[in-house]
C-alpha cells in the first residue's frame, strides 16, 4: 500500500457490509458506507440467524468462508453484549441436504436416528452451533465500525459509477438489490418470513427440519424471544408480512414443539434473501482506477460466511493497493 490512506465506499449496511468496513478499516483503510435503507430496515435485521450454509454455493468457497466464521463466533461468544452464543441445534433432514458438509466444520456434532425423535428421514444430526441474536449483534457491529471511524450515510447510490472519483474503491454489499445496482439478472429474491414469539420456560434447543422447495421449518431460541419460520420463496420481492404466511409458520412449528402454543406473538418480518447461482466475490475493474469488490449472492448465508467473506474483501483490497 502507498502511505495515503485510501478511501473505501460500501454499499449496504447489512452484516456483509459492516464485516467487511470493520476488517477493512482495521486494516488501515478509510470507509464511509452508503445504504439505501435505515439500518433497522435491512434483510439482515430481519433474519433469524444461526450458523449453518443455506442456499449458498459452490460449495468449496463457502466451506472456506463458513469455518472462518464458525471461529470468528467462537471467539465472540465471550463478549456477552455481542449476541453470539452456542447452543444445541437438531437438524432432521427429510429431504437430503446439499450443505451437510457442513457438519464436518463444527467441533461438536453426532449423528443421531430421527425416527427416534418422531421424524423418518435421510439423516438427522444433533449439534451445538452459533446463534446470532440480530438485535444484539448488528448493533454491536455497527457499534465497532463507529468507534474505528467510518461514517454511515443513507443514501440511495445508483451505481458504482458515482462514487468515484471521490473514493478508491467501491465495496459492493447490496445483497439481492445487486439485481439493480450492478444490472446482475443472476441475483433473484429468496423471501423469507418469520414470526417472533416469547420463549417458553425449558425452551433449550433449536430445531430445524430441512426440506426442499418452501417448505422451511425452524425454531430458533435466542436470549429474549423465538424466531419460528419460514418461508424460502424463490422470485418473491413482496416485503410486506402475510397473514396466511404467518398463520402456516405458526401451526407447523407449534405442531412441531406443542409448548409454543402459550407463546405471545411478538413480532413479524420479511427478508429478502441475496439468492445467486455462485456467490460473486471478486474485483472488477469497471473502467480506468475504477476497482468495485463484488460481495453478494450469498443466500441465506449470510451470517454463516460473513467473516469469512470480509476476510477475502479485505484480502483483495490490499492485493490490489499494493500492485
Amino acid at each position: 500500500m502507498t502511505s495515503s490512506v485510501k478511501k473505501i465506499a460500501i454499499v449496504g449496511q447489512g452484516v456483509m457490509g459492516l464485516t467487511s468496513a470493520q476488517r477493512l478499516l482495521r486494516q488501515g483503510f478509510a470507509v464511509d458506507i452508503f445504504s439505501k435503507e435505515e439500518f433497522q430496515e435491512t434483510t439482515s435485521m430481519a433474519a433469524g440467524a444461526f450458523w449453518w450454509p443455506h442456499k449458498a454455493y459452490p460449495e468449496e468457497r463457502i466451506s472456506k468462508w463458513a469455518k472462518i466464521s464458525f471461529d470468528e463466533y467462537t471467539r465472540t461468544k465471550t463478549d456477552a453484549s455481542s449476541g453470539v452464543h452456542f447452543e444445541r441445534h437438531y437438524r432432521f433432514c427429510i429431504d437430503l441436504d446439499d450443505c451437510a458438509y457442513a457438519r464436518h466444520l463444527v467441533d461438536d456434532c453426532e449423528e443421531i436416528e430421527g425416527s427416534k425423535y418422531g421424524f423418518p428421514c435421510h439423516e438427522a444430526y444433533l449439534m451445538n452451533l452459533p446463534v446470532i441474536d440480530v438485535p444484539k449483534l448488528m448493533p454491536y457491529l455497527r457499534d465497532q465500525i463507529n468507534s474505528l471511524g467510518a461514517r454511515v450515510y443513507i443514501k440511495e447510490i445508483e451505481s458504482p459509477a458515482e462514487l468515484f472519483p471521490n473514493y478508491d474503491l467501491v465495496v459492493n454489499c447490496t445483497g439481492v438489490w445487486a439485481h439493480h445496482f450492478v444490472k446482475d439478472p443472476e441475483v433473484f429474491p429468496i423471501r423469507g418470513q418469520v414470526v417472533r414469539v416469547s420463549r417458553p420456560d425449558g425452551l433449550k434447543a433449536s430445531t430445524r427440519l430441512f426440506q426442499k422447495n418452501d417448505r422451511y421449518i425452524l425454531i430458533l431460541p435466542r436470549t429474549d424471544d423465538v424466531v419460528l419460520g419460514g418461508t424460502a420463496q424463490e422470485g418473491n420481492w413482496d416485503r410486506k408480512p402475510s397473514d396466511k404466511d404467518t398463520e402456516f409458520i405458526l401451526k407447523q412449528c407449534i405442531d412441531l414443539v406443542p409448548e409454543l402454543a402459550d407463546s405471545r406473538i411478538l413480532g413479524t418480518t420479511v427478508g429478502l434473501r441475496p439468492g445467486r447461482p455462485e456467490v460473486r466475490l471478486e474485483l472488477e475493474l469497471s473502467g480506468p482506477n475504477q476497482p468495485i469488490i463484488h460481495n453478494y449472492g450469498h443466500g441465506g448465508s449470510g451470517y454463516t460466511v460473513a467473516w469469512g467473506c470480509a476476510d477475502e474483501v479485505t484480502e483483495l483490497a490490499v492485493r490490489y493497493f499494493s500492485n
